[in-house]
């Protein structure tokens, strides 16, 4: 169980994302922002967040980077609870105790019934990631994306 309390962007995305469950604040925002930097997404995040949200939320997600934040996250199915920010840990551990009153080896098969076959696609779809990541690293468009975050302001890309 994963308590969102505020940006969960990038590897804080995929971290979130590989977490069974997600507790989110009101204020908390989900955004796979690579694609502002002229890059492209990795920690597994293209074969994670269409599972989570669907595949065409995901391309919308990742093609624009926009952020998804509190209710909304909760509609797409980010988040599977929203609760306020000071009620936010003790959520995610109610969450954690509704889980362990069950009888734990029922829960253990019904995760690895819904996970199975994951970790190999995971892997597979990690190291097309990198791949494309190393690619794009060497291009004027990673450049500028890197440049125009750090001075806070819209890239200006080339498709060099």
């Amino acid at each position: 169980v994963a308590a969102v309390q505020g940006a969960a962007v990038g590897a804080g995305l995929g971290l979130a994302l590989v977490a069974d469950f997600r507790v989110a604040a009101p204020e908390a925002r989900f955004a796979a922002n690579f694609v502002k930097l002229g890059f492209h997404a990795g920690f597994g995040i293209t074969h994670t967040l269409p599972r989570v949200v669907g595949m065409q939320r995901a391309s919308l997600m990742l093609q624009t980077g926009r952020r998804i934040a509190g209710a909304e996250a909760l509609a797409w199915g980010l988040a599977d609870v929203v609760a306020p920010l000071p009620e936010l840990t003790a959520a995610a551990q109610a969450l954690a105790a509704e889980l362990a009153e069950n009888a734990p080896l029922a829960v253990e098969a019904t995760r690895a019934t819904l996970r199975a076959r994951l970790v190999d696609t995971f892997v597979a779809q990690t190291r097309h990631e990198l791949a494309e990541q190393a690619r794009l690293m060497a291009t004027a468009d990673f450049a500028e994306g890197v440049r125009a975050v750090s001075e806070r302001r819209p890239g200006e890309f080339t498709g060099r």
